[in-house]
Order: structure tokens, then sequence, then C-alpha cells
């Protein structure tokens, strides 16, 4: 069983949902990098090449957003959005890739609007290569869980925080992760390639004109 396979049912627990990405949707991505429209900025990454997207086939976004709201993961939470008096469509309000290198990292952040996604184009490195860099003495996955190279999810409970860490690595590759916009999220570094791990993003919000 691949890691995603593993994984999926804890993001379906955690209120996160996941898909396969077509192919024509992997090959705008990945074709159609502008590096004049850097996103430092405007993003929380300790990353050198962000860059965002400008434009975008409407093909694309007519089917992320679908992805994204129709996803039965996600459905609790947009049916507890009610913030206006009547009903309106959703718009992808932006998009941005994340070229990440050795030793680089996303601290602890949210994003805006509705709802968020990644979607993975690169893992570069072995997992279980990484997970040797500090090898502990025994794992546990609430405790002591590995976390170098990890995604890692985090939500606020009455009385504590829990923290989901996905194991992200090739099997995950053309997949996107969708979750409530509002949840706190972090990557760690990876430490055993010299090539870039890639992932794009973006954001689903409400559109009122």
């Amino acid at each position: 069983m691949s890691n995603f396979e593993n994984d999926k049912p804890y993001l379906t627990n955690f209120g996160i949902g996941s898909d396969d990405v077509p192919k024509e949707h992997i090959d705008f991505l990945k074709n159609n990098i502008d590096k004049k429209f850097k996103a430092n900025k405007k993003l929380a990454g300790h990353i050198k090449q962000e860059y965002m997207y400008k434009k975008w086939p409407k093909s694309f976004e007519d089917w992320v957003i679908y992805a994204c709201t129709k996803n039965p993961v996600v459905q609790n939470h947009l049916n507890n959005i009610s913030v206006l008096s009547k009903s309106v469509p959703y718009m992808l309000e932006a998009l941005w890739i994340n070229l990440q290198k050795k030793y680089e990292f996303n601290p602890i952040h949210d994003h805006t609007g509705v709802l968020s996604f990644i979607i993975v184009l690169k893992i570069p490195y072995d997992l279980k290569k990484e997970d040797k860099v500090f090898e502990l003495t025994s794992p546990k996955p609430t405790t002591q869980p590995y976390c170098a190279s990890r995604l890692s999810f985090l939500k606020n409970d009455t009385f504590n925080v829990s923290k989901l860490n996905v194991n992200v690595d090739k099997s995950y590759v053309n997949k996107i992760l969708v979750f409530p916009a509002n949840l706190n999220h972090q990557v760690y570094p990876f430490y055993t390639s010299d090539d870039y791990r890639i992932t794009a993003s973006g954001n689903i919000r409400l559109y009122t004109g």
C-alpha cells in the first residue's frame, strides 16, 4: 500500500479531501511558471522561489472549483458557512507555485477564502532516506512522529491541538489535497535531495461581484 493510500483515512478524519488531477491541468501548472511574478511578499514560506500565476485557463478554474467544493470530505465545512443572505458562486482567488529547495520550509500559517488546496507536482526525495536523517528510537504516529519533509496540519480542539503529519512522497504526485482555508498547516524542510519539491496551491472564495 502506498503512503497516499495509507494516509487517506487519516486525511478524511481530519477533514481534508483528496483527488487525482487530470493531466491537462498538471501540464498547465508545470509549463506556465512565469518567474517575473514573485510571490514571496504575499506568502508565509521561507522559500526563495515562489511565483504567482497571473492567469489560468477557464477549464482549470472550473475543474478546481468543482474538485474542491464538491469533495464530500469538506461538505460539512461548507454547510456551516453562513455569512451571506443569498447564494453566490465560488471563484479561484489566487494560484501560486512553490519551488522548495533543501532546508527551506513553510512555517505555520493559514489562508484566506473558504477552501484552499495543494497540488503535488514533484517530490525529489525518498521518504525512508529522509526518516534516517533524524532517526527516532521509538517513533509513534501521534507522540513522536517523523517530521522531516512532512506536510503537517494542526487543528485547535477544546483542550489541545490535534496534529496530522502527512507522509507526502512520490505516491502523492498529481494529487490534490483540499481543506478549509483557515486550517493551520506547515511544511518541514527536507534534507536528502538537491532537486526541487514542487507544489501548486490556491484559494477558493465566494464571488460577490
